[in-house]
Formats: C-alpha cells, sequence, structure tokens
C-alpha cells in the first residue's frame, strides 16, 4: 500500500472481531514504533503487551475507557522521563513519533487500532503493569480485526487554513472554545481522576461509557 494511500486510510476502531492478533504481527507494528525518531536518539520508548483479559478489565476497572476490556489486545506505549528538555517535553514527542509509525503500519497490515488517552491516572497505571517511576505511560492503542470497515472522516479545515509561511498567518483557523465550558470540562476531568476507586466501578465509568463512548460510529 502507497504511504500516502495508507496515512488517508487510518481511521480510528473501537469495535472489533473476537479473533486474536498473531504475534508476528504484533512484533512488526512495535518494530515500526522503534524506528521512529527520538529526543537524541535516546529510544527510551519500551512497549507493553496486553492481552490477559483480567489486565484489561483492571485497567477498565481504575478508570480506564470500557474499549480496553473489550478489545482483543492492548499497548501501552511508556517512555523514559528523565530528560532536562522539559520545556517542549521531547520524551513524549519521540513516544508519539513512535506510536505514529505503529498506526499506520497496523494499518498497513489490515489491523484497526484506537489511540487511546482515557487510562487512569499515571500513578494507578504503573502500579497495575509494574512500570518504574522514571518511565512514563503516554498512550495505550487498543487493536484487532475491524469487525466492519471503518467510515471516513472529512477532515475539519482546508490546507489553505492549516498552513502559512514564515508567522502565524492571518488565514489560519483559529477554532472558538468557550473558555467556561472548557475549564468546567477540565475540573470535571480533574475530579473524575482524583475519585475513589469503587466510585468509578460502581457509577462513574458507565456514566461516561453511556455519555462519550457510544457517540462514535467506528
Amino acid at each position: 500500500m502507497d504511504i500516502f494511500e495508507t496515512i488517508k486510510k487510518r481511521r480510528s476502531v473501537r469495535v472489533f472481531e473476537n479473533k486474536p492478533v498473531p504475534k508476528e504481527i504484533i512484533e512488526k507494528i512495535i518494530e515500526a514504533g522503534a524506528n521512529a525518531p527520538s529526543n537524541c536518539n535516546t529510544q527510551g520508548w519500551r512497549f507493553i503487551v496486553i492481552n490477559k483479559q483480567e489486565i484489561k478489565e483492571k485497567i477498565y476497572e481504575n478508570g480506564g475507557t470500557i474499549l480496553i476490556k473489550n478489545a482483543p489486545l492492548g499497548i501501552l506505549v511508556t517512555y523514559d522521563n528523565r530528560t532536562k528538555n522539559l520545556e517542549y517535553k521531547d520524551y513524549i514527542q519521540s513516544a508519539a513519533a513512535a506510536m505514529e509509525n505503529m498506526f499506520l503500519v497496523a494499518t498497513a497490515l489490515g489491523i484497526g487500532c484506537c489511540w487511546i488517552n482515557h487510562l487512569p491516572t499515571k500513578r494507578k497505571v504503573r502500579k497495575i503493569l509494574n512500570i518504574p517511576s522514571h518511565y512514563s505511560p503516554i498512550g495505550y492503542f487498543m487493536m484487532g480485526y475491524s469487525k466492519k470497515e471503518p467510515s471516513p472522516v472529512a477532515r475539519k479545515y482546508k490546507l489553505g487554513e492549516i498552513m502559512s509561511y514564515n508567522e502565524f498567518g492571518k488565514n489560519l483557523a483559529v477554532e472558538k472554545i468557550n473558555p467556561l465550558k472548557l475549564a468546567i470540562e477540565k475540573i470535571l476531568a480533574k475530579t473524575y481522576y482524583l475519585s475513589p476507586f469503587f466510585l468509578k466501578k460502581l457509577f462513574l465509568n458507565k456514566l461516561l461509557d453511556r455519555y462519550f463512548v457510544k457517540k462514535f460510529e467506528n
């Protein structure tokens, strides 16, 4: 598949067949991530493959999206956070570069993926998966064979609205966001993460699943 075709075909997939992903395909996807650029060539990513249902259930119960426990496979991307470049958080950039490589190779191999950041707190994720404190969980891929062909998703802006030369041009689209609404959403998100485990398990996770997760078509 041509690289540009792969980029345009890539879509987030959330509904999977009950079919395992072969080990050799998992390894190809991770190898693609390990060939991404990284800050000062540190190559500090570490990939945790999650295929045990009880681990996926634990991630969900502690605040992860219900999609995680319903997917055949998950890969958590972590990165060594011992960096001097705190201004630009280069360890996050490096992990994100690896994840995009993984996403594109998975697409080319016929594997559906969804990049997930609706996870438990980093402290809780470290505890569940025995991650050392100097490795930060950056993002989670759930993946498997898609149950249906993903629907196309139109781009929000034309090319002329998202690029300019030498300065932030007047032609660039600036999305209007209600600052009060954003502030409330931040408070609600923080409250959710600080909520005790039993409240998440009792009703908060179900509330989020009902009103947020189900809005996606793919």
